[in-house]
């Protein structure tokens, strides 16, 4: 008898509440290849979760204004359904279907409460969290260490490095994000 696959429900969300203050502009409104960033990305998403919603928009505000991307992920863990989820910024259009979809199925399996890559020194905002780190979000929230480099590392994360993104057949350029008018050319 052939086994069947199953995969455990992961909910997705796209952090969409920042103030855009090197763009200049509402990143999550710019033009990606005809339709607003935000589109693109739920579409992205949607093709490797089971339900999406964007944080720090009118429909679901961070809970905590002014704590930056912690402040929309512990949105994210309080209201999601899941105990997985894939938690990425808006403005990381680069990002592909197939990656989603990698990073979905390494997070299922992870033991750890966090996944992240790690792209030279840095953890890109693109995060497999399981919602038992909750309360360490909110901790840090009430100590106002805002830091998701903190954050991750302090989290007993599983991390995947830029070679092993390579023998997966990713690029770290697909981590690129749009901060700022140049980036957006």
């Amino acid at each position: 008898m052939a086994s069947i696959m199953t995969t455990t429900p992961m909910s997705g969300f796209i952090l969409a509440g920042g103030q855009s203050t090197r763009m200049g502009r509402d990143k999550a409104l710019l033009d990606w290849h005809g339709s607003p960033l935000l589109n693109h990305m739920i579409g992205l998403l949607e093709q490797a979760t089971d339900d999406v919603k964007v944080v720090g928009r009118d429909h679901l505000p961070d809970r905590l204004p002014g704590c930056g991307p912690l402040s929309g992920i512990e949105t994210a863990l309080t209201i999601t359904s899941t105990g997985n989820n894939l938690i990425v910024a808006v403005d990381l259009p680069l990002l592909t279907k197939d990656f989603l979809q990698f990073f979905r199925r390494t997070s299922e399996r992870s033991t750890r409460p966090v996944l992240a890559c790690k792209i030279g020194s840095q953890f890109p905002l693109c995060l497999g969290i399981k919602r038992v780190v909750l309360e360490e979000v909110r901790e840090r929230l009430a100590r106002r260490d805002l830091s998701i480099h903190g954050f991750v590392e302090s989290a007993d994360p599983e991390i995947l490095s830029e070679a092993q993104l390579r023998e997966g057949g990713f690029e770290s350029s697909i981590f690129k994000n749009l901060n700022t008018p140049e980036d957006y050319v």
